[in-house]
């Protein structure tokens, strides 16, 4: 990255701290191409620029988690989602979930994102709309999962199978406070907090959970 990001830590990247601008804002206009985590450094290493000085404010990133799965794959030597699939979804046995990558192994019984559209007859208002230009980048997003494995992930993160009782006070802790997002008040590692709650939402074409 340009020298405006030399001072950014995983630390920043994590807490969206990091003041990297959004690479969804660097797509040209025509571009009809799915964009990868590889793609979305590609658009950041052109701008020596942040929208504040690091670990300054908070700013909601998906260029920092799109940066944090290329760090998974350059520390591993894996890729991202055999990564994934290899130190957590096989071991807890989530076999119904993975980082869908188009054109590779089809996820049965899958649900289908509908978005709605102007139409003068009711069943034309929606339009199946599955895969944006940002579809394909994976760490923020893109992983294809049920109730059932959704449980199982939930179980594992109250014991040591994911995380150590260190790392989890980090990723649950009020690392960052946050304004201007609805209803949390600060962010963890990943995490969304409200008083005793954590949580996070998430959407894309198509969907909404």
């Amino acid at each position: 990255l340009p020298v405006a990001a030399e001072a950014i830590t995983l630390r920043h990247l994590l807490s969206h701290t990091s003041g990297l601008i959004d690479y969804e804002d660097l797509l040209l206009p025509d571009q009809v191409r799915q964009v990868y985590d590889a793609d979305a450094l590609r658009l950041l290493e052109r701008e020596d620029r942040l929208y504040f000085p690091v670990g300054s404010d908070y700013r909601y990133s998906n260029s920092g988690y799109a940066l944090l799965a290329l760090v998974v794959e350059r520390a591993s030597g894996m890729d991202y989602p055999a990564f994934l699939r290899s130190r957590i979804f096989v071991p807890l046995g989530m076999h119904d979930t993975v980082a869908y990558v188009a054109g590779s192994a089809d996820v049965s019984n899958r649900a289908w994102g509908y978005s709605e559209v102007d139409g003068t007859v009711p069943v034309e208002r929606w339009q199946r709309t599955d895969q944006s230009l940002t579809s394909a980048v994976l760490g923020d997003g893109g992983i294809y999962s049920n109730t059932h494995d959704l449980a199982r992930w939930d179980a594992a993160l109250d014991d040591d199978r994911l995380l150590s009782d260190a790392s989890r006070a980090l990723a649950f802790g009020k690392q960052v406070e946050v304004a201007g997002e609805g209803a949390a008040t600060h962010y963890g590692f990943g995490w969304r907090i409200t008083g005793d709650t954590l949580w996070h939402s998430g959407e894309t074409i198509g969907f909404r959970n």
